[in-house]
């Protein structure tokens, strides 16, 4: 079977960090399936994985030993093509540039979530991948000077040559952007934002909509082959295919995140529970749909942990919850 080598070394980060889609996983297990020496490749970055005290899923464990049972049918070895790229470079260190999925440990001990990672030369022109947790933060330099602060389930990959610095991302992320002659493009699914030194917070988490906020300088954003133009303590909210708002900002909710903090304003339970999935890490399971529609208005806070925080929105809203491993089920009471 003809695959992709980044392709594959994507969907084994999409699968540990818990962010595969239905059909990526299909094509996983597929290739997994069909080269044996990709499923040495996942059985690796799983156990390298567990090693540094991450959670995995049951999906991820089922996969690791059905990996674990192509390698077994195995009769002969065989140098392939992700040997000789294994040969040639540190883990996922690939061909024309350094592909990094990133693993690192607790910068500050393990009191903060943040993960520490610096690209090492201004000048660097290599394709970099940085996935984030659920449950985790990351904090990025970017070989030009800029820094990035990325939200948990997020994905960003730059881009970057002698004429322009390109980002494509999907998440939450707050950009400072380092002046400079290059233009610095962030591509999101739907929109590309271009900006020459301004700071700026992109979410991408809701379908189909894309959320920039802009905290200093001047942005313009392209979308549907329209050019908006979105000024200092403005947002721009746009429906892919559909409509933009512009308006002013709320700059302090907006940015909460990086303080751990989730500010809900009349939101119902349907869209509150992916962003508890986020911050906690955690699987939350809505056993009846009629309290889908109950609307909450508060804030959670990331240190406090996921119990206190239910707790609190039970003051508010009347459910009984109970936990079933990592799966949080919110009943009727």
């Amino acid at each position: 079977m003809k695959y992709n080598l980044n392709i594959f070394f994507d969907l084994v980060a999409k699968k540990l960090s818990r962010t595969i889609s239905p059909d990526e996983e299909r094509l996983l297990r597929k290739i997994i399936t069909a080269d044996p020496e990709a499923a040495k490749a996942y059985v690796e970055e799983f156990d390298l994985h567990r090693s540094r005290s991450f959670r995995v899923s049951i999906t991820a464990m089922d996969l690791y030993q059905h990996a674990l049972k192509v390698i077994a049918a195995e009769k002969t070895t065989h140098w392939s093509k992700i040997e000789i790229m294994k040969a040639a470079a540190v883990l996922l260190l690939i061909a024309s540039g350094i592909w990094i999925f990133h693993y690192g440990l607790p910068t500050f001990g393990g009191k903060n979530s943040m993960l520490g990672f610096s690209f090492s030369n201004r000048e660097d022109t290599a394709i970099h991948t940085v996935i984030t947790f659920r449950g985790k933060e990351d904090s990025v330099n970017l070989p030009d000077g800029s820094t990035v602060r990325i939200n948990a389930a997020s994905r960003l990959q730059t881009h970057f040559s002698k004429d322009n610095r390109k980002v494509d991302f999907r998440g939450e992320a707050y950009f400072r952007v380092a002046p400079g002659r290059r233009p610095f493009i962030v591509n999101t699914p739907y929109t590309s934002i271009e900006v020459l030194g301004t700071e700026f917070n992109v979410n991408t988490y809701d379908s189909g909509v894309t959320r920039i906020t802009l905290v200093k300088g001047k942005i313009r954003v392209r979308a549907m082959g329209k050019d908006i133009l979105v000024h200092a303590g403005e947002e721009l909210v746009y429906t892919h295919g559909s409509t933009f708002q512009l308006r002013q900002c709320m700059c302090n909710i907006t940015l909460a995140w990086q303080q751990g903090v989730c500010h809900f304003f009349n939101e119902n339970l349907k869209s509150i529970a992916p962003r508890l999935e986020r911050v906690f890490d955690t699987c939350v399971v809505v056993d009846d749909e009629r309290l889908l529609d109950k609307t909450y208005t508060g804030m959670i806070y990331k240190s406090t942990g996921l119990k206190e925080n239910i707790h609190n929105m039970q003051a508010l809203i009347k459910f009984n919850y109970y936990f079933a491993g990592d799966t949080l089920h919110i009943t009727s009471k």
